[in-house]
């Protein structure tokens, strides 16, 4: 094989990495345009509810909580499973998502018991202390600097407070912490543990649970996750409390 041939190749491989990576950004990361319109109408409400029904027994609102949603998606999680709470709030980075979320909390935002902003999780526009719960459910892969997102949540969380996070997935002893296609995460259980701790929280239990349905969807994104070498088939659920 020729040198020429050599870096034909290596710059096809990197050509379809970007468009592999623009890909995975618009349907995990910040949906946008149509691809982001497919995804948010599609196969979000297929593969999330699983998600957010884990996110939502581990953190048990109750009535006098203050729930902050990072990277809240289209709210359906305040929406359904926080409905009890005294106030609610979520962000995201995405306008359809951000819409979405505001129609769906409409009638709490009305009320003035819930608001929707547009902003980036690694800077949360709230004072410290303003919530007793935080969450965040397929979103932390994402992040450019997953730590400093995590120090956010933990800054605007009232001292006592909880926290309910999927940070990744399960994966196989023995791997490490690595990102797929530079745009998503993999971490190993211990790095997890190591990052959360550092942050300011204690009483840090992991444990998972299934990540998505039975449906078509679910099922080919799975075989695909499994293909790459990473069985996205069970979630990362941290549970943990501000010191």
């Amino acid at each position: 094989m020729t040198i020429s041939s050599v870096t034909a190749g290596a710059r096809v491989r990197a050509a379809m990495g970007a468009a592999v990576r623009r890909a995975a950004w618009a349907w995990a990361g910040v949906p946008s345009g149509a691809l982001g319109w497919v995804s948010t109408r599609t196969v979000f409400p297929l593969t999330a509810g699983t998600s957010y029904q884990a996110i939502a027994d581990a953190l048990e609102v109750g009535p006098q909580d203050v729930v902050l949603d990072v990277a809240c998606g289209s709210g359906a999680l305040l929406a359904t499973h926080a409905a009890q709470a005294r106030r609610v709030a979520g962000i995201d980075l995405s306008d359809v998502q951000v819409r979405l979320a505001r129609r769906a909390l409409g009638d709490r935002i009305a009320a003035g018991t819930a608001e929707v902003v547009k902003g980036d999780a690694a800077a949360l526009p709230w004072p410290d202390g303003s919530f007793t719960a935080v969450c965040c459910v397929s979103s932390f892969e994402t992040f450019p600097d997953p730590e400093k997102v995590l120090r956010e949540m933990v800054r605007v969380l009232r001292h006592g407070g909880r926290v309910a996070l999927n940070i990744g997935e399960r994966v196989a002893p023995g791997t490490r912490t690595h990102r797929v296609w530079d745009a998503l995460w993999v971490w190993s259980e211990d790095d997890v543990r190591r990052m959360v701790v550092d942050t300011g929280l204690e009483d840090v239990a992991v444990r998972y649970s299934r990540a998505w349905g039975n449906d078509p969807v679910s099922r080919f994104l799975t075989w695909m996750w499994k293909k790459l070498g990473n069985d996205m088939s069970e979630l990362r659920l941290v549970t943990a409390v501000k010191r």
